[in-house]
């Protein structure tokens, strides 16, 4: 399991080289459905993960009946590409949580340390050479500020990366880890993209509210104390959030209809509302798959022309967000039991990780990084999403294990 994670790391600058390597996703996501079907039937685990199975069945059984209904995709492959997106995380963090075996934690652990602290390093000097000297590794600049790729095929993956990896380290502690975070933070900073500040942002005000000052970095009883801290930390981070992307958020509102991402809120909602209550279905609207097997969506609201929606010029901003797929595609009943979903997934984190407050933090800082980039890209069906899930339903998990196993012997 270390390589593995190792490999999903490194995995989007791999395909540079090896295309066929982004169906690793896919791959995964199959492999857990298949052990999932056969271990679950005789299984014995927590009700959080029927309820997030059940919750999210409907979402797929909506689609459906709209793709059915409505039949605006017409082509099966793209419906069925389509289903395989939407299910990658849920599949993949029910298997880990709920599945694969805490067996050999300890190499697993000191491995992906050694890793992390190797990697991130390299990261930070050739982030740093970046700015000064034209080596190749950024994609333009962010005002004053090039925007650090590394070898990534955009700063999103790189960002990815190194979130997942600053988790692992605050999981274990952020004292003990504290330089190779702000090695980390630093270079989520040259990225220049507001979700990373927003991640940031987040470790930052749960560390100050919810973490106990001690060397074992254990809470002794989940409050609700210490339950009301955490949901004030959402908002105040939430509001956070909307303080760090407001500029981007006005030039939405005045790009309207003629940029791609505003385009895609303004028309998701329009879907919303014509193809209530259900959704317009599968592959119709929003997504890299709705590009691929062109929708007449694109033409029926007028927004087949806008640049990076083009069918003629590779419509790269079909799946620069998320929202606008889930609402149009799922309507008002697919979008609240989404939604649903979704919550039992942070219940689940919550209940999992409560002991100790450093994998909590992690844990909940990354969920909210998910939540966060679904406003900027295609986040929970994109191929980062695997390693987010692993990392959310296994990695953290056998850190915590470790944790408890130090703290009784």
């Amino acid at each position: 399991m270390d390589l593995l994670f190792i490999f999903l790391i490194l995995e989007n600058i791999f395909e540079r080289f090896l295309p066929i390597l982004s169906y690793a996703d896919e791959i995964i996501t199959l492999i857990c459905l298949v052990l999932l079907v056969i271990k679950l039937p005789q299984a014995r685990i927590h009700k959080n993960y029927f309820k997030i199975l059940i919750w999210f069945f409907g979402v797929l059984l909506i689609g459906l009946f709209s793709t059915l209904t409505y039949l605006v995709q017409p082509n099966s492959v793209a419906i069925l590409k389509d289903i395989l997106a939407i299910s990658k995380f849920f599949i993949v963090y029910i298997y880990s949580a709920a599945f694969i075996s805490e067996r050999s934690s300890f190499k697993i652990v000191k491995h992906i340390n050694m890793f992390s602290k190797l990697y991130i390093p390299i990261l930070l000097v050739f982030g740093i050479l970046n700015q000064f000297m034209n080596i190749g590794m950024d994609s333009g600049y962010r005002g004053p500020i090039k925007t650090f790729t590394f070898l990534y095929s955009h700063s999103t993956f790189m960002v990815a990366s190194v979130v997942i990896l600053c988790s692992f380290l605050i999981a274990q502690g952020f004292k003990k880890n504290i330089y190779i975070i702000m090695c980390a933070f630093i270079v989520l900073m040259l990225s220049m993209r507001s979700k990373a500040f927003i991640y940031m942002a987040a470790v930052l005000v749960l560390l100050f509210l919810i973490r106990k000052q001690d060397e074992s970095n254990s809470l002794t009883i989940f409050t609700p104390k210490i339950r009301r801290r955490i949901y004030f930390s959402i908002i105040v981070i939430t509001l956070s959030a909307y303080f760090i992307a407001k500029t981007k958020i006005d030039s939405y509102l005045v790009w309207g209809l003629t940029a791609a991402r505003p385009a895609l809120y303004i028309v998701g909602f329009l879907i919303l509302k014509d193809f209530f209550p259900l959704g317009s279905g599968f592959a119709t609207f929003a997504s890299s798959i709705s590009g691929d097997y062109y929708s007449p969506l694109y033409f029926k609201y007028g927004i087949n022309n806008v640049s990076g929606l083009q069918q003629s010029q590779g419509y790269d901003y079909m799946s620069d967000t998320y929202w606008p797929y889930i609402i149009a595609q799922f309507g008002v009943f697919g979008t609240i039991m989404y939604v649903i979903a979704l919550m039992y997934v942070f219940k689940d984190i919550l209940r999992v990780y409560k002991e100790h407050s450093g994998p909590l933090v992690a844990a909940i800082s990354l969920f909210i990084y998910v939540i966060a980039g679904c406003f900027v890209e295609s986040m929970l069906t994109n191929a980062t999403i695997i390693l987010v899930a692993l990392t959310l339903g296994y990695y953290l998990r056998i850190v915590r294990g470790s944790l408890t196993d130090i703290e009784n012997i």
